[in-house]
């Protein structure tokens, strides 16, 4: 099994994320806790980043409400947070947390895609609770399908700005 760090290093340098993929800031040296997401097809790395609180603050502002809630809505429907925290907070190894979906329980082995989310503290700690976590290519579709066209061209523009040729639009929307 990897380790925690394994799941989290940056698969192309093989060492802890940096810089934000926003505003090209050490991320040591902004004072700010930041987020790391990591998307999956099969066991194949696509598209990874690290995006620091203000960026990812700055675009999030930008979703439509409507999306915003309709997230919010499908993660409290689709996960049984109080069931699941307990589960991280007994497992004595963090990387546990990526063997199955957060939402539908599948486990990592079965899945076709996936995307996983982790956020660290402005000193580069990793925050335990509700991330790091694991979701499904298929909840992730279910997901973004509720996300409306403005927010879907939000997520469209960030991926132009700051990747050449990634996987898709339909890609894990780590900024929500």
């Amino acid at each position: 099994m990897r380790s925690v760090e394994e799941w989290l290093y940056s698969e192309e340098t093989g060492a802890p994320f940096a810089h934000c993929v926003s505003c090209r800031f050490p991320l040591l040296e902004i004072d700010v806790p930041w987020l790391v997401t990591k998307d999956y097809v099969g066991d194949e790395c696509v598209l990874e980043y690290a995006v620091c609180q203000r960026c990812r603050d700055r675009v999030a502002a930008r979703l439509s409400e409507e999306s915003k809630a309709a997230v919010r809505g499908f993660l409290e429907r689709e996960i049984d947070w109080e069931a699941r925290l307990a589960e991280f907070m007994a497992a004595p190894d963090p990387a546990e947390r990526f063997s199955e979906c957060i939402a539908c329980r599948t486990p990592r082995v079965l899945m076709e895609g996936s995307g996983i989310s982790a956020l660290f503290d402005s000193a580069g700690n990793l925050v335990t609770g509700p991330l790091p976590l694991l979701i499904c290519r298929t909840c992730i579709v279910r997901m973004t399908a509720l996300l409306s066209e403005q927010s879907r061209g939000v997520w469209k523009q960030f991926l132009a700005e700051h990747f050449t040729g990634p996987p898709d639009d339909s890609a894990f929307p780590g900024l929500l």
